[in-house]
């Protein structure tokens, strides 16, 4: 039997719950770093297009800012042993470093580095390699495929409304028929305009687009329209641009009569094109834009990374176009 005093037993949880009370206390005078440990990774960044012969490849180390803003951070990642090469069906071919000029200064003062192959064109439907090994930074590497090449068209109807917009009512529909190539994860159409206009006796070329559709439902004001934005793959690999006659007349009223108002002009030509993401780069897309919601605050960031050894993405997209050639009578023309 206890011989404990029933008097005691309090005094004996006082004093657990002071001990308790002092050790935590104590546990508060550690340091707390909410960023956590850097574990160094290469980062790894890469888009192969079809509408250029060079292609570039960057390469930098993960790193931790001395505070908590990262935008403070701005000395150079450039990770400058590494050799990277471009692998398909047995070629491999390898990068070379290389400078080039930044766009934005405000950060990074000082120029971009990155790693580049030139003349290279990647095919359609074509896999690659690309990979990156660094003594300091180990082995990174990511697969790629292109998008094979699509088919693109105008719809007979349409060149009617193209050649003469002004003889059809604003409704009047312009259709660019689009059947994606297999593997194609996402796609975007953007419609052109190109034409030329004589500035101080030079023929000075100029492009504008065409809107899809007003921003606002209900609100007819031009000042808020949209444009092509990035999709996914259709059914059956097959869609079409739509466009009608009010935004492809305003277009050319605008140039023609407020932008160019009292030069000669010419419009020559339009031209329907169309971006083709692969899967990686459809993937981050969407990923880092898909969260946000301009209705809610989200204090998590998503990330999105393909590159096995390393953090980044590898992707791809092609360019392709189809192009109708205005007449000379065209209405708005002045020689």
């Amino acid at each position: 039997m206890d011989k404990t005093p029933w008097m005691m037993i309090p005094l004996r949880l006082n004093l657990v719950a002071f001990w308790v009370v002092v050790g935590l206390l104590s546990g508060c005078n550690q340091p707390f770093d909410p960023r956590g440990d850097l574990e160094e990774k290469p980062v790894v960044f890469s888009v192969l297009s079809t509408d250029r012969d060079v292609q570039f490849v960057r390469v930098e180390r993960s790193y931790m800012p001395a505070g908590y803003d990262p935008l403070a951070y701005s000395s150079e990642n450039f990770v400058s042993d590494a050799a990277v090469t471009i692998s398909n069906s047995g070629l491999t071919m390898r990068l070379t470093d290389t400078t080039l000029p930044r766009s934005d200064t405000s950060r990074f003062k000082v120029p971009l580095r990155a790693y580049v192959i030139s003349p290279f064109r990647p095919l359609y439907g074509s896999s690659y390699i690309i990979r990156v090994e660094s003594q300091q930074r180990g082995v990174a590497s990511a697969s790629v495929s292109i998008p094979p090449k699509p088919f693109l068209s105008i719809y007979l109807a349409a060149l009617a409304v193209l050649d003469r917009p002004s003889e059809h009512d604003s409704t009047a529909e312009i259709i660019f028929p689009i059947t994606l190539g297999n593997g194609a994860a996402g796609y975007i159409g953007r419609f052109f305009i190109d034409y030329e206009v004589l500035q101080e006796g030079v023929w000075v070329a100029g492009r504008v687009e065409v809107p899809t559709g007003f921003a606002i439902p209900g609100f007819r004001d031009f000042k808020y329209v949209t444009y092509g934005q990035l999709k996914p793959q259709p059914y059956m690999n097959k869609t079409a641009g739509l466009y009608t006659n009010q935004f492809y007349n305003h277009v050319l009223v605008d140039v023609a009569f407020k932008k160019h108002a009292s030069a000669k002009i010419i419009f020559d030509r339009v031209v329907f094109q169309l971006l083709q993401a692969d899967q990686n780069l459809y993937n981050y897309y969407m990923v880092t834009h898909s969260y946000r919601d301009l209705q809610s605050i989200r204090l998590d960031e998503p990330n999105y990374s393909n590159i096995e050894g390393g953090v980044g993405v590898v992707g791809s997209y092609t360019i392709d176009s189809v192009t109708h050639t205005l007449p000379d009578f065209f209405v708005f023309n002045r020689h």
